[in-house]
């Protein structure tokens, strides 16, 4: 099963890209969480399911649920967990997820969601997470991701950032970068592996470790 968890915050419209591009698919199940719904909403796709403590949510979002009978699952909004992390909880191991959230504004948020993002890659979850613009790959033991970056049209700007100060990424291997690595081992706390960019006329980079936790992130360079 695909989940395709669409959380609140300012998303750029290429969002909606990605979303209408999962809707309808076979085994895909779009859930918006709390004011998700009003992104939604406004580019006509209906969530299975509305998750979250519902505060933050417009009236045009209310009507959207009602006029299309979309289930609600209401927590207190004193609770102990993000309503991303609540849908998130609704994937099993098997499952892949696409968390289609803001990774702007609110760092709190983004860093929350990133780091969600990480911890359940490193159970084992499929995970990406994009506004429609960036796109982030959380990699965790031996592991790889791949990205297409024909979107970008030759204007890509790629990172990897180690997510852990306590232990280093070790094996990391690039392919399709200008600056390539070749079993190198990355530590947090410096911006060595920050800013690369594809080979000219690449279709596609990947990136593979052999150990530790990393986050993959790809964006329209500025």
């Amino acid at each position: 099963m695909r989940y395709v968890i669409v959380t609140g915050g300012p998303l750029p419209s290429k969002a909606a890209d990605v979303i209408r591009g999962f809707a309808g698919e076979p085994d895909t199940k779009i859930i918006a969480c709390d004011s998700g719904c009003d992104y939604l909403s406004k580019i006509s796709v209906i969530p299975e399911v509305v998750i979250g403590d519902m505060d933050s949510i417009t009236a045009e979002g209310l009507e959207f649920i009602s006029a299309n009978n979309i289930p609600v699952e209401k927590y207190p909004v004193e609770k102990d967990w993000t309503d991303s992390e609540i849908a998130l909880k609704k994937a099993g191991i098997d499952d892949e997820v696409i968390l289609v959230c803001p990774l702007s504004g609110r760092i709190d948020h983004v860093i929350a969601n990133l780091g969600l993002a990480v911890k359940y890659r490193s159970e084992g979850l499929k995970i990406t997470v994009t506004d429609g613009i960036t796109v982030c790959f959380p990699l965790s033991g031996e592991d790889r991701a791949e990205c297409s970056v024909r979107e970008y049209n030759g204007e890509a700007s790629v990172s990897l950032i180690p997510c852990s100060f306590d232990t280093p990424v070790t094996g990391v291997t690039t392919e399709g970068l200008y600056y390539p690595l070749n079993d190198a081992d990355l530590i947090s706390g410096s911006s060595f592996s920050f800013s690369n960019h594809p080979v000219e006329d690449a279709k596609k980079i990947a990136v593979s470790i052999k150990s530790g936790k990393l986050l993959l992130v790809v964006t329209k360079a500025v």
